[in-house]
């Protein structure tokens, strides 16, 4: 008998006993108090899964009330759990939000303000090494390479998938495929379905798993049952993640796990279809970006009943509820406030009286960092020209109401000031140095940005107004975009023009210069980067790429000298020591070369060119099994490469391991005609 129905029936035992009236009533309420106290000790053990649905807006699920929605496995979850009706993130950006949301702690502490430069440090604690230390299994599948382990993320994870890599066969190493850079939800939750039919089946240790599905953010293109089913294609992607969430739910039903499992979905940030002028996010901090779905299903027996709260809560939250949900209690650290009595229907008085949002997006463009703070009623935006809006009367945020009720403004500000004060650390943290590797993935993902470090300026300072730039912005990201998607012809003359307009925009003279290169106009780019350079002398991005246009037009000591100024701040961006190889290679100095691509291959062991150079440079020496063993990396990363399979059958064949050689010959023909025999020939 559960200890459940041992309670109920000592219940019923009590009420029907010979006992006085008033005496069964107190034992009776003695056996209810000693139920409620049993129901958290049973979910200290409880397994946790937090799911993270990338880029999902509140109001685009169904039950937040949207009709167009197709999400019953997320709106079946809400009918069980917590719905929190108005949760808010800390920050619009993928890297920074997820690091709240899995340390209940602000950026401003936990010290990643951006997708940009940024990863979270050895410290504060996350919820991973936080139940790591209580004995769970960790295990995080994360879906798109802007959480890759290089961000922190993956402290205090015994399993940590992030299995993005840079293929070789391009023109230019540094335009990426999206399809290196992130993964469907289904290949997500497939891996994650892999990792939980591993477990040991009678293991008694309780496993906290994440899944980080990544697919509603741009660009929007679900798999086509998804995109018939609805028209707007951004729903598609969101159903098809409801889709892949209901895969891995029913998983945990069919083996008895879901009842007892606490599961937390939610999302990092909202998103902008133009209102106020913005796409996408990051830009600004108005509603249609910070709004985020929140439904915490608590463990069986927890007492925590079905309801739907309207009252804010936060992201920075999540953390410390699931701490005081399995019985413990937030650190101090934490920033965030456990919301477990208001899921009990009390009242708490450490729930937060305000949120706190901020971005520093438009720092990477030389303008104003924005931020802003909330309450159950108004909403504070401090920027050079400061807003205020009544979230009840206005939930558009339509009216600035600042010169209408400046004592609220004022005090809203005041507090702001406040909050900030006590969420920043007094010693500010190094600024970062931002790796051009980084720059050009981030793009490949549709995040427009640049390589300059985060001024962190005090909101509402000397710098230009966001507001006021958007236009150029909106040129900026529709050039980026066309240069991301292989259309730099296009580009380039648009960005002719706008580097013209606006001469002072770092931004547009380096996605001109490097369009210029992916061209093969080197000529043209060296003057754009050179401007860039006048811009901001110490930009690595920038002395990078006029590095690779030296490389490029067969300027190999200037390129040498270029590159290892950037080595020098960044030593252990692969590259840089790609490049350096490159001109190793190029000067017919194989040692150097061949230790430069080892380099470049241990920082990063799936940059896969970098892999099939080791291969290729120790076979040239002689050193086959060695050579060997880099050319199945290669393959291990891509089963198609052709050049791979071919030098590995030379290899094999060069050993003396014929029989081994020939399948990889045959593979390599198969692949590339180019590798075939000639007729008539072995």
């Amino acid at each position: 008998m559960t200890a459940l129905l041992e309670f109920l029936w000592w219940g019923f035992v009590l009420l029907r006993g010979r006992a006085p009236v008033n005496t069964r009533r107190a034992q009776l309420v003695a056996v209810l108090a000693a139920l409620a106290l049993a129901a958290p000790a049973r979910a200290k053990s409880a397994n946790v899964v937090l799911i993270t649905i990338d880029t999902v807006r509140a109001d685009r699920v169904g039950c937040y009330g949207y009709r167009q929605a197709h999400t019953p496995n997320l709106d079946a979850l809400a009918r069980e759990g917590v719905l929190f009706e108005t949760a808010v993130t800390a920050v619009p950006l993928t890297l920074p939000s997820h690091c709240t949301i899995l340390t209940g702690i602000y950026p401003t502490l936990h010290g990643v303000r951006d997708n940009l430069g940024y990863a979270l440090g050895d410290s504060p604690p996350t919820l991973a090494t936080l139940l790591k230390g209580r004995g769970y299994l960790t295990a995080a599948f994360v879906g798109a390479d802007v959480l890759n382990p290089q961000r922190g993320l993956n402290r205090g994870f015994d399993t940590y998938s992030a299995p993005f890599h840079r293929k070789m066969g391009r023109d230019n190493p540094l335009a990426f495929n999206l399809q290196d850079l992130q993964r469907p939800a289904g290949d997500v939750i497939r891996d994650a379905l892999e990792w939980m039919s591993k477990r040991p089946a009678r293991s008694r240790k309780p496993f906290f798993v994440w899944i980080h599905l990544y697919d509603p953010h741009t660009p929007y293109d679900p798999p086509p049952r998804f995109r018939a089913m609805l028209r707007d294609p951004y729903d598609g992607e969101i159903a098809y993640a409801d889709d892949a969430v209901g895969e891995f739910l029913a998983y945990l039903k069919e083996h008895g796990l879901y009842d007892s499992s606490l599961i937390i979905a939610a999302s990092d940030h909202g998103e902008s279809f133009g209102e106020h002028g913005e796409y996408t996010h990051g830009y600004f901090i108005y509603d249609t970006t910070l709004l985020v779905p929140l439904i915490i299903k608590p463990p069986a027996g927890s007492g925590i009943p079905h309801r739907k709260i309207h009252a804010p809560v936060r992201t920075v939250d999540i953390a410390p509820t699931i701490l005081q949900i399995l019985g413990g209690t937030p650190l101090s650290v934490m920033q965030g406030s456990g919301l477990l009595s208001l899921m009990r229907g009390k009242s708490s008085e450490t729930q937060a009286k305000f949120s706190y949002s901020e971005t520093l997006y438009p720092n990477e463009f030389g303008w104003s960092s924005l931020r802003a703070i909330r309450n159950d009623r108004f909403k504070y935006i401090e920027a050079p020209r400061p807003e205020l809006y009544d979230l009840v009367a206005d939930p558009r945020e339509s009216h600035n109401l600042v010169q209408n009720r400046p004592a609220t403004a004022s005090e809203l500000k005041l507090q702001l000031e406040t909050l900030i004060a006590r969420i920043t650390p007094k010693v500010p943290p190094p600024r970062p140095k931002v790796s051009p590797a980084d720059v050009k993935i981030l793009a490949s993902l549709g995040y427009v940005g640049g390589s300059i470090p985060p001024i962190v300026d005090n909101a509402g300072g000397s710098l230009p107004d966001p507001k006021d730039e958007l236009g150029t912005f909106k040129k900026l990201f529709t050039t980026t975009q066309m240069a991301t998607q292989g259309h730099c012809d296009l580009a380039i003359p648009l960005l002719a023009r706008l580097t013209q307009e606006q001469p002072g925009l770092f931004l547009g003279h380096m996605t001109l210069a490097k369009c210029e290169l992916v061209t093969g106009n080197n000529h043209a780019a060296e003057p754009a980067l050179n401007s860039a350079l006048r811009i901001r002398p110490d930009n690595l991005e920038a002395l990078f790429y006029r590095g690779i246009c030296e490389f490029q037009q067969g300027r190999l000591e200037e390129s040498l000298s270029s590159l290892r100024a950037v080595e020098k701040a960044l030593p252990d961006e692969p590259y840089v020591h790609f490049y350096v190889a490159s001109i190793y290679e190029r000067q017919g100095l194989a040692e150097q070369a061949l230790a430069e691509y080892q380099d470049c291959a241990s920082i990063d062991p799936s940059f896969e060119v970098a892999v099939y150079k080791v291969g290729y440079f120790l076979a040239k020496k002689g050193q086959y099994p060695e050579a060997i063993v880099q050319f199945k990396k290669v393959i291990a990363l891509d089963p198609e490469n052709a050049s791979a399979h071919h030098n590995l059958a030379l290899a094999l064949a060069k050993s003396g391991n014929d029989a081994a050689a020939q399948p990889e010959f045959e593979a390599a023909c198969r692949l590339s005609p180019s590798f075939c025999p000639e007729p008539g020939k072995p």
